[in-house]
């Protein structure tokens, strides 16, 4: 299965919005990859607020 661009968004503790892009072959995949690489994620999955796919 090919991989796809996805955009993660999320928050921090202080409200902050932020975001960080994944490739990935679907969304869950994507959000398990910026919990890896985002360390508040893995403690705080609940900031994700969306995963979107990129299209062209």
């Amino acid at each position: 299965m090919p991989l796809s661009h996805y955009t993660i968004g999320y928050h921090d503790a202080e409200q902050h919005q932020l975001e960080i892009c994944e490739y990935a072959t679907d969304s869950y995949e994507a959000i398990q990859h910026s919990k890896e690489d985002v360390p508040a994620l893995k403690e705080h999955p609940h900031f994700i607020d969306y995963a979107m796919k990129e299209t062209l």
